[in-house]
Protein backbone atom coordinates (compact mmCIF):
# COMPACT_ATOMS: atom_id res chain seq x y z
CA UNK A 1 0.00 0.00 0.00
CA UNK A 2 1.56 3.29 -1.08
CA UNK A 3 2.15 5.94 1.57
CA UNK A 4 1.52 9.66 1.92
CA UNK A 5 5.02 10.70 0.76
CA UNK A 6 4.96 7.98 -2.39
CA UNK A 7 1.00 9.19 -3.75
CA UNK A 8 2.67 13.03 -3.67
CA UNK A 9 5.56 12.26 -4.99
CA UNK A 10 3.64 10.19 -7.79
CA UNK A 11 1.58 13.21 -8.20
CA UNK A 12 4.28 15.55 -8.68
CA UNK A 13 6.17 13.35 -11.38
CA UNK A 14 2.45 13.51 -13.50
CA UNK A 15 2.13 17.37 -12.77
CA UNK A 16 5.73 17.46 -13.99
CA UNK A 17 5.41 15.34 -16.82
CA UNK A 18 2.34 17.09 -18.12
CA UNK A 19 4.25 20.49 -17.95
CA UNK A 20 7.17 18.93 -19.72
CA UNK A 21 4.66 17.76 -22.48
CA UNK A 22 2.52 20.94 -22.61
CA UNK A 23 5.47 23.73 -22.15
CA UNK A 24 6.34 25.35 -25.49
CA UNK A 25 8.46 28.20 -24.42
CA UNK A 26 11.26 28.56 -22.21
CA UNK A 27 11.42 31.51 -19.76
CA UNK A 28 13.72 34.41 -21.58
CA UNK A 29 16.83 35.51 -20.36
CA UNK A 30 17.12 38.80 -22.75
CA UNK A 31 14.40 40.44 -24.42
CA UNK A 32 13.76 39.06 -28.47
CA UNK A 33 11.85 41.59 -30.00
CA UNK A 34 10.82 40.63 -33.61
CA UNK A 35 8.31 42.38 -36.31
CA UNK A 36 5.24 40.15 -34.86
CA UNK A 37 5.51 41.40 -31.67
CA UNK A 38 5.10 44.94 -32.68
CA UNK A 39 2.00 43.81 -34.30
CA UNK A 40 0.77 42.83 -31.25
CA UNK A 41 1.61 45.61 -29.35
CA UNK A 42 -0.04 48.18 -31.38
CA UNK A 43 -3.34 45.46 -32.16
CA UNK A 44 -5.19 47.30 -29.04
CA UNK A 45 -4.37 50.61 -29.59
CA UNK A 46 -5.29 49.85 -33.34
CA UNK A 47 -8.58 49.14 -32.38
CA UNK A 48 -9.69 52.13 -30.29
CA UNK A 49 -8.17 54.15 -33.15
CA UNK A 50 -10.50 52.06 -35.80
CA UNK A 51 -13.65 51.86 -33.45
CA UNK A 52 -12.90 55.94 -32.95
CA UNK A 53 -12.72 56.95 -36.90
CA UNK A 54 -16.05 54.48 -37.47
CA UNK A 55 -17.86 56.31 -34.76
CA UNK A 56 -17.01 59.52 -36.42
CA UNK A 57 -17.69 58.56 -39.77
CA UNK A 58 -21.22 57.67 -38.73
CA UNK A 59 -24.17 57.04 -36.66
CA UNK A 60 -25.68 54.33 -38.17
CA UNK A 61 -25.11 51.51 -35.75
CA UNK A 62 -25.35 48.60 -37.81
CA UNK A 63 -22.41 49.85 -40.05
CA UNK A 64 -20.72 51.05 -36.81
CA UNK A 65 -21.03 47.41 -36.19
CA UNK A 66 -20.10 45.77 -39.19
CA UNK A 67 -16.83 47.92 -39.83
CA UNK A 68 -16.27 47.38 -36.24
CA UNK A 69 -15.90 43.71 -36.46
CA UNK A 70 -14.40 43.54 -39.56
CA UNK A 71 -11.32 45.57 -38.38
CA UNK A 72 -10.55 43.45 -35.69
CA UNK A 73 -10.53 40.41 -37.84
CA UNK A 74 -8.39 41.61 -40.09
CA UNK A 75 -6.18 42.35 -36.95
CA UNK A 76 -6.78 39.10 -35.20
CA UNK A 77 -5.97 37.20 -39.08
CA UNK A 78 -2.89 39.46 -38.99
CA UNK A 79 -1.76 38.66 -36.07
CA UNK A 80 -2.28 34.72 -36.82
CA UNK A 81 0.08 35.13 -39.69
CA UNK A 82 2.22 37.06 -37.65
CA UNK A 83 2.45 34.11 -34.89
CA UNK A 84 2.15 31.06 -37.46
CA UNK A 85 4.95 29.10 -36.53
CA UNK A 86 4.10 30.09 -32.17
CA UNK A 87 0.70 28.97 -33.02
CA UNK A 88 1.60 25.33 -34.54
CA UNK A 89 4.45 24.55 -31.89
CA UNK A 90 2.34 25.38 -28.56
CA UNK A 91 -0.59 23.67 -30.27
CA UNK A 92 1.79 20.43 -30.76
CA UNK A 93 2.61 20.73 -27.50
CA UNK A 94 -1.00 21.45 -26.17
CA UNK A 95 -2.38 18.30 -28.15
CA UNK A 96 0.60 16.27 -26.41
CA UNK A 97 -1.81 16.11 -23.07
CA UNK A 98 -5.23 16.75 -24.98
CA UNK A 99 -7.23 15.60 -22.15
CA UNK A 100 -5.53 17.34 -19.01
CA UNK A 101 -5.09 20.99 -21.31
CA UNK A 102 -8.75 20.53 -22.45
CA UNK A 103 -9.61 19.79 -18.37
CA UNK A 104 -7.74 23.18 -17.52
CA UNK A 105 -8.98 24.96 -20.21
CA UNK A 106 -12.46 24.60 -18.83
CA UNK A 107 -11.52 24.74 -15.28
CA UNK A 108 -9.58 28.12 -15.99
CA UNK A 109 -12.83 28.97 -18.02
CA UNK A 110 -14.98 28.50 -14.83
CA UNK A 111 -12.61 30.39 -13.09
CA UNK A 112 -12.13 33.41 -15.08
CA UNK A 113 -16.31 33.94 -15.15
CA UNK A 114 -16.08 33.51 -11.30
CA UNK A 115 -13.50 35.89 -10.88
CA UNK A 116 -15.40 38.65 -12.54
CA UNK A 117 -18.82 38.00 -11.24
CA UNK A 118 -17.32 37.88 -7.65
CA UNK A 119 -15.47 40.60 -8.46
CA UNK A 120 -17.96 42.63 -9.87
CA UNK A 121 -20.75 41.60 -7.52
CA UNK A 122 -18.11 43.48 -4.49
CA UNK A 123 -17.04 46.38 -6.68
CA UNK A 124 -20.62 47.68 -7.89
CA UNK A 125 -21.85 48.72 -4.30
CA UNK A 126 -18.37 50.43 -3.74
CA UNK A 127 -18.26 52.23 -7.75
CA UNK A 128 -22.45 52.66 -7.12
CA UNK A 129 -22.52 52.50 -10.95
CA UNK A 130 -24.01 49.32 -13.07
CA UNK A 131 -21.77 47.94 -16.39
CA UNK A 132 -22.23 49.79 -19.13
CA UNK A 133 -24.50 48.95 -21.79
CA UNK A 134 -23.19 50.46 -24.48
CA UNK A 135 -25.76 50.88 -27.29
CA UNK A 136 -27.40 47.85 -26.30
CA UNK A 137 -30.62 49.22 -25.99
CA UNK A 138 -30.07 50.26 -30.00
CA UNK A 139 -28.64 47.16 -30.76
CA UNK A 140 -32.22 45.05 -30.25
CA UNK A 141 -33.17 46.63 -33.36
CA UNK A 142 -29.90 45.33 -35.34
CA UNK A 143 -30.86 42.95 -38.23
CA UNK A 144 -30.54 39.06 -36.73
CA UNK A 145 -27.17 38.63 -39.19
CA UNK A 146 -25.44 42.01 -38.40
CA UNK A 147 -25.99 41.06 -35.07
CA UNK A 148 -24.71 37.43 -35.44
CA UNK A 149 -21.76 38.99 -37.41
CA UNK A 150 -21.15 41.68 -34.56
CA UNK A 151 -21.38 38.76 -32.31
CA UNK A 152 -17.87 37.36 -33.35
CA UNK A 153 -15.90 40.77 -32.14
CA UNK A 154 -15.75 39.97 -28.37
CA UNK A 155 -14.49 36.49 -29.14
CA UNK A 156 -11.54 37.83 -31.88
CA UNK A 157 -11.22 41.01 -29.70
CA UNK A 158 -10.66 38.31 -26.44
CA UNK A 159 -8.14 36.23 -29.11
CA UNK A 160 -6.00 39.32 -29.59
CA UNK A 161 -5.83 40.72 -26.53
CA UNK A 162 -4.26 36.94 -25.27
CA UNK A 163 -1.66 37.74 -28.12
CA UNK A 164 -0.55 41.19 -26.46
CA UNK A 165 -1.13 41.17 -23.23
CA UNK A 166 -0.31 37.14 -21.98
CA UNK A 167 2.47 36.66 -24.70
CA UNK A 168 4.39 39.72 -25.96
CA UNK A 169 3.86 41.96 -22.57
CA UNK A 170 4.11 39.30 -20.31
CA UNK A 171 6.71 36.31 -20.92
CA UNK A 172 8.82 38.18 -23.58
CA UNK A 173 10.59 40.24 -20.83
CA UNK A 174 13.20 38.77 -18.90
CA UNK A 175 12.61 39.23 -15.33
CA UNK A 176 11.86 36.25 -14.51
CA UNK A 177 15.06 35.29 -12.31
CA UNK A 178 13.86 38.43 -9.72
CA UNK A 179 10.38 37.76 -7.81
CA UNK A 180 9.57 41.18 -7.18
CA UNK A 181 10.02 41.92 -11.02
CA UNK A 182 8.14 39.31 -11.83
CA UNK A 183 5.20 39.63 -9.57
CA UNK A 184 4.88 43.38 -10.38
CA UNK A 185 5.17 42.67 -14.18
CA UNK A 186 2.54 39.95 -13.57
CA UNK A 187 0.32 42.38 -11.56
CA UNK A 188 0.79 45.57 -13.53
CA UNK A 189 -0.16 43.82 -16.97
CA UNK A 190 -3.17 42.37 -15.40
CA UNK A 191 -3.92 45.94 -14.22
CA UNK A 192 -3.53 47.07 -17.73
CA UNK A 193 -5.69 44.56 -19.51
CA UNK A 194 -8.56 45.51 -16.97
CA UNK A 195 -8.02 49.38 -17.77
CA UNK A 196 -8.40 49.23 -21.52
CA UNK A 197 -12.55 47.62 -20.75
CA UNK A 198 -13.08 50.72 -19.07
CA UNK A 199 -15.71 51.37 -21.78
CA UNK A 200 -17.56 48.27 -20.49
CA UNK A 201 -18.17 50.17 -17.13
CA UNK A 202 -19.51 53.23 -18.18
CA UNK A 203 -15.98 54.97 -17.54
CA UNK A 204 -15.71 53.57 -14.34
CA UNK A 205 -12.29 52.85 -13.44
CA UNK A 206 -12.88 50.81 -10.28
CA UNK A 207 -15.16 48.08 -12.18
CA UNK A 208 -12.63 47.54 -14.42
CA UNK A 209 -10.72 45.44 -11.06
CA UNK A 210 -13.29 42.51 -11.80
CA UNK A 211 -11.93 41.77 -15.76
CA UNK A 212 -8.18 42.83 -13.65
CA UNK A 213 -8.95 39.94 -11.82
CA UNK A 214 -9.48 37.55 -14.47
CA UNK A 215 -6.84 38.75 -16.54
CA UNK A 216 -4.57 37.84 -13.46
CA UNK A 217 -5.92 34.03 -13.83
CA UNK A 218 -5.43 34.29 -17.13
CA UNK A 219 -1.72 35.59 -16.68
CA UNK A 220 -1.18 32.82 -13.95
CA UNK A 221 -2.51 30.00 -16.48
CA UNK A 222 0.30 30.83 -19.12
CA UNK A 223 3.21 31.00 -17.27
CA UNK A 224 2.08 28.09 -15.96
CA UNK A 225 1.95 26.26 -18.57
CA UNK A 226 3.58 28.39 -21.21
CA UNK A 227 1.51 27.23 -23.84
CA UNK A 228 -1.25 29.76 -25.47
CA UNK A 229 -3.58 27.86 -26.42
CA UNK A 230 -4.97 27.25 -22.65
CA UNK A 231 -5.77 30.53 -22.63
CA UNK A 232 -7.06 31.51 -26.09
CA UNK A 233 -9.52 28.80 -25.65
CA UNK A 234 -10.47 29.87 -21.98
CA UNK A 235 -10.87 33.98 -22.98
CA UNK A 236 -12.68 32.81 -26.73
CA UNK A 237 -14.72 30.65 -24.94
CA UNK A 238 -15.61 32.36 -22.45
CA UNK A 239 -16.34 35.49 -24.56
CA UNK A 240 -18.02 32.84 -27.36
CA UNK A 241 -20.67 31.64 -24.86
CA UNK A 242 -20.99 34.73 -22.59
CA UNK A 243 -21.78 38.08 -24.98
CA UNK A 244 -21.07 36.30 -28.69
CA UNK A 245 -22.59 34.27 -30.80
CA UNK A 246 -24.36 31.68 -28.47
CA UNK A 247 -25.96 34.43 -26.68
CA UNK A 248 -27.39 35.76 -29.90
CA UNK A 249 -28.22 33.03 -31.03
CA UNK A 250 -30.23 31.84 -27.84
CA UNK A 251 -31.84 35.65 -27.51
CA UNK A 252 -33.16 35.29 -30.90
CA UNK A 253 -34.31 31.64 -30.99
CA UNK A 254 -35.96 33.02 -27.39
CA UNK A 255 -37.54 35.77 -28.64
CA UNK A 256 -38.98 33.88 -31.65
CA UNK A 257 -40.20 31.07 -29.75
CA UNK A 258 -41.86 33.52 -27.17
CA UNK A 259 -43.59 35.56 -30.41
Amino acid sequence: MSSASDLTRNRSVRDRSFLHRVRAEQLPTRLQWHGRDWVAVLAVPAIFVASHLVTQATDDLATRAVADTSVRIVLFVLLVIANRELLIRHWHAFWAARWRSIGLVLIGLVVVQAVISILGALLRPLAQAGEGTGDAGSAASLAFGIMLFASINPVVTALIEDFTFRHTLLLKFPVWNRIGLATALTVVNALAFGAIHVGNFDGVWLLTLSYAGAGLVMNLAYLWTRNIWHVLLMHGLNNFILGGPITVLLVHLLTAVSG
